[in-house]
């Protein structure tokens, strides 16, 4: 008796691209949740170039993260490796892929830091200052900097994904897509409005960002596209910008990122915190939108001469005195 030999059928050879736009083109995730996949899978794609899913490796992956996100926060690290446990759990559920390789890359371990430490991540208000005249610097790129300084909100999640139609431009405000993908205001000061005058004329419709090139035909969504073919700004194009505006300034400090702009705002605002404060760590937390006391301690900073400064003022025999 002969043996017979049945053939496995082969693997479909699927393109990174393709297989990013169909897992974030799925009607089951949050607009948020898109936003931060995009962002992650741009960058991959960004790294690799066009390369069939079936032949990324743990090693390739590995190596990606560590140049794009070696020197973050480990929370950032992790988010993005998760993003990609997500993803290449979905190719191989479609049969594109026989393993998953992000399962071998370990997460990170967080770190605890220092309160001066997390105090030290926020950008100086000189350098801001600096950020916001830079010379040679599209007005685009201006405009969301100073936006996400002064609305705190999440660049890739929020901010990025703004339509022309979500800002209310008399009343300083914006309506973004927040956690979970509830709707919430966003509020920005007079330089934002300025800005977002100049960028927004002309226009009624279609996202704020804009890519500076248009799009080919079809590749973009629909929800993505101004009327005039321009796509949505990407999460790492907006990342490359502010990182190449930080190195004019800095050039030897840690990297500027989307992110900073948010925890400076927010602890600018917590430099003031203390017995004669004008702000409250409620009001705070209504403007960044955090839901715990917890997640907003970490951007307060006191010195020593803070805790001095308060005993003085409760004592009320010196006062009497």
């Amino acid at each position: 008796m002969s043996a017979t030999v049945t053939r496995l059928p082969a693997t479909p050879a699927v393109g990174l691209r393709e297989a990013a736009q169909r897992f974030t083109g799925r009607d089951r995730f949050e607009p948020t949740t898109v936003a931060a996949y995009r962002e992650t899978l741009d960058a991959l794609w960004g790294h690799l170039g066009e390369i069939q899913v079936e032949t990324i490796t743990a090693a390739q992956i590995e190596e990606f993260l560590q140049s794009r996100w070696g020197a973050a926060a480990p929370a950032t690290f992790n988010r993005h490796r998760a993003g990609l446990v997500a993803f290449f759990t979905y190719t191989v559920r479609q049969g594109w892929r026989a393993d998953n390789p992000t399962r071998l890359v370990e997460a990170r371990k967080a770190r605890r830091r220092s309160a001066t430490a997390r105090a030290s991540r926020a950008i100086s208000r000189d350098d801001l200052d600096k950020l916001f005249s830079l010379e040679s610097v599209p007005l685009r790129d201006r405009t969301l900097w100073v936006l996400a300084y002064e609305t705190w909100g999440r660049a890739g999640q929020e901010l990025l994904t703004l339509n022309v139609e979500d800002v209310d431009l008399a009343n300083r405000q914006a309506v973004v897509a927040g956690k979970g993908g509830d709707k919430e205001l966003v509020f920005y000061g007079s330089r934002s409005a300025r800005l977002l005058k100049r960028l927004l004329t002309g226009r009624t419709t279609g996202p704020v960002f804009l890519s500076s090139r248009r799009a080919a035909p079809g590749t973009v969504a629909p929800a993505d596209l101004s009327p005039d073919g321009y796509p949505r700004l990407s999460y790492r194009q907006a990342a490359d910008a502010i990182r190449a505006a930080g190195q004019r300034i800095d050039p030897t400090g840690p990297a500027w990122t989307l992110h900073r702009l948010r925890h400076s705002g927010v602890v600018h605002a917590c430099d003031g915190l203390g017995p004669n404060a004008s702000w409250s760590l409620p009001a705070i937390m209504a403007k960044s939108r955090h839901q715990s006391i917890r997640s907003v301690e970490r951007y307060a900073y006191c010195p020593p001469d803070t805790a001095a400064a308060l005993t003085d003022d409760l004592d009320h025999t010196r006062r009497r005195r």
